[in-house]
């Protein structure tokens, strides 16, 4: 109950406003994510569970080292649906 409220949006990712993330821009993004919410006091439990950039670039068999904002929704969903099977 509640999972999933509190998935970020690509934009808070995309910190180069370019519509696109690259590998250092999406851990830089979830670094932040982190640090903010665990100041909030939030408590960070399954983050060594949260997918590689690889594994959401990969989604589309691409692989081209870039995540658009589809690819991105492909992997929350993803995430999402391993959660719920462990």
């Amino acid at each position: 109950m509640g999972m999933g409220r509190n998935k970020p949006a690509f934009a808070e990712f995309d910190l180069s406003g370019d519509s696109t993330l690259i590998e250092t821009e999406f851990y830089e993004a979830r670094a932040k994510r982190m640090a903010v919410r665990t100041a909030q006091g939030y408590p960070m439990r399954n983050a060594g569970k949260a997918l590689a950039f690889s594994a959401i670039d990969a989604d589309d068999a691409d692989g081209n080292g870039q995540v658009t904002p589809d690819e991105f929704a492909v992997g929350q969903a993803a995430a999402a649906h391993r959660g719920q099977m462990m």
